[in-house]
């Protein structure tokens, strides 16, 4: 707490024959910077001060360490400069522990300004690398999750790539090996197209079959699964199975000479 400001006329009379009066004030300042906490604190002092700034000499002080965000504790101590005769050297308490200040040039002030001046600007700098080193480690990992989500999308689309590549090689092969004794590939490929053209709209086929240039289609039901008139469609006598049928289908007219037989 502030100790109390004995300004009257008798006090100063008193002071004028002893040593000069010193008048404590403790205070906070908002969390921030070191050296902004600082220049808060001194404006306080300024601002604060029991008589006007230019009629005191004063001395700021620090309560304790600085912390991340935690308020910055003060005490500033006030003599009237016209009771300052040269140096001044004093123990002050302050809330139950002594504290020694000084006033005017003297050897003492001078090395612990220095000392002062040497922990602020330490202080200052190890600051300014933390908070370098946050931003610059904030900005690696950024630029690191960056290439990773870029990697990642880059691997999706590879795989993608491949797995159709895959699909139609296996489809290929499948193809061929369905081929293998029905003709030539152009000529299935051929039945197919026609047959997706065809096809009607409620067949429901199961597969299709070649053997010498002829087509067959396995569907399901009773109903013809391809509708053309450019080619006969025949189905077989007894179902290849319980609600499934075997279809023939016959090549185009004209066609037939035109087909391979065999591989």
């Amino acid at each position: 707490m502030s100790a109390a400001f004995d300004l009257t006329q008798d006090g100063a009379e008193a002071a004028e024959a002893d040593a000069p009066k010193v008048f404590s004030r403790v205070f906070a300042v908002p969390p921030g910077a070191p050296w902004e906490q600082s220049k808060a604190a001194q404006l306080e002092a300024r601002h604060g001060s029991p008589l006007p700034i230019s009629d005191l000499t004063w001395r700021l002080r620090r309560l304790g360490g600085w912390g991340p965000g935690a308020v910055g504790r003060f005490v500033v101590f006030y003599v009237r400069s016209r009771e300052l005769v040269g140096a001044f050297e004093t123990t002050v308490e302050v809330e139950g522990r002594p504290l020694h200040v000084a006033f005017g040039s003297t050897g003492a002030q001078l090395r612990q300004a220095q000392r002062l001046g040497v922990l602020g600007l330490l202080t200052a700098l190890l600051f300014a690398a933390v908070i370098g080193s946050l931003v610059i480690g904030l900005g690696t990992r950024t630029r690191a999750e960056e290439q990773l989500t870029e990697l990642e999308r880059t691997a999706e689309v590879k795989y993608r790539q491949a797995m159709k590549l895959q699909q139609r090689l296996a489809q290929e092969r499948e193809l061929r090996s369905a081929v293998v004794h029905s003709g030539r590939l152009e000529d299935v490929i051929a039945d197919l197209a026609w047959a997706s053209a065809a096809k009607a709209p409620e067949a429901r086929i199961a597969a299709f079959h070649w053997d010498h240039g002829f087509m067959a289609v396995e569907a399901r039901g009773e109903s013809p699964p391809l509708i053309a008139a450019d080619r006969q469609i025949e189905r077989a006598a007894r179902p290849l199975r319980p609600g499934v049928w075997l279809w023939g289908v016959k090549p185009a007219a004209g066609a037939t000479g035109d087909r391979q037989v065999g591989p």
